[in-house]
C-alpha cells in the first residue's frame, strides 16, 4: 500500500526539490532551494510516496518519489521577516509578535493535490514553530486561479489574509490561470493562541 510520508530533507533530494517548485512557474523561471542543514531556525520538511506496509510513518527510502515540499523560518524581528518575503518588503505590512514563522517553499507535485499532503506539512510545521516558541506564522503567497492555490490551504487552517496586491500579466504568461490572470500577491497570518496555533 502507498503511504505518505514527512520527513527532513536528505542532501540529494536538493535537484528533484528545484524541478518540482519550477514546475510550478512561468516557463524559463527557476527557484534554487535552501535546505538549511546548518541552520537550526529553518526547517524543511518533505513529503514522499513512501512503499511500505502501511505506516506512514515509517523511514522512506531514498529513491521514495518526493511530492511536496514546506519551510519554515524562524525570526525575532519583522524586519528580518521583510528582508525575506518573496512579494512585499515592508514590515509595517507585519503584525507585531514575539517570534515569526515565516513558511515558504510551499509546492505539491502536479497530479499529487487533493491528497491533503498540504495540510500535513503546515500541520508539523506548526508544531515545529510553536515548540521553538513561534507566536505568529506569516506566508507572503501567490494566490492563483488554479485548483491548487495556497489561499484554500490558508483558510482550512485559519490564516487571515491581511493583504493583497493583484499581480498584473496577461494569462498567457500565467502557468494557473486559463483565460484571465486571476492572480494575487498576499499575506496571510495565524497567530498562536496558548500552546496552539
Amino acid at each position: 500500500m502507498d503511504e505518505i510520508a514527512i520527513r527532513d530533507p536528505q542532501p540529494g533530494d536538493a535537484d528533484e526539490l528545484e524541478a518540482l517548485i519550477t514546475a510550478h512557474f512561468s516557463e524559463g523561471s527557476t527557484y534554487g532551494v535552501d535546505l538549511g542543514p546548518d541552520d537550526p531556525t529553518y526547517h524543511v520538511l518533505v513529503a514522499v510516496e513512501a512503499e511500505g506496509d502501511g505506516d506512514a510513518d515509517a523511514e522512506p527510502d531514498d529513491d521514495d518519489l518526493i511530492l511536496g515540499v514546506m519551510a519554515l523560518r524562524e525570526f525575532e524581528d519583522s524586519t528580518a521577516v521583510a528582508d525575506e518575503m518573496y512579494f512585499f518588503d515592508d514590515p509595517d505590512l507585519i503584525p507585531a509578535a514575539e517570534r515569526y514563522g515565516h513558511l515558504e517553499m510551499g509546492y505539491v507535485r502536479d497530479g499529487a493535490t487533493g491528497r491533503g499532503i498540504g495540510s500535513r506539512l503546515l500541520e508539523r510545521l506548526h508544531e515545529i514553530g510553536v515548540d521553538a516558541g513561534v507566536d505568529l506564522f506569516l506566508a507572503d503567497s501567490w494566490y492563483h486561479g488554479g485548483d491548487d492555490s495556497p489561499e484554500k490551504l490558508f483558510d482550512r487552517h485559519g490564516y487571515e489574509t491581511i493583504h493583497r496586491e493583484p499581480i498584473d500579466r496577461p494569462a498567457s504568461e500565467c502557468p494557473k490561470c486559463e483565460t484571465e490572470c486571476t492572480c494575487e500577491a498576499a499575506l496571510a497570518v495565524r497567530r498562536v493562541e496558548g500552546d496552539k496555533p
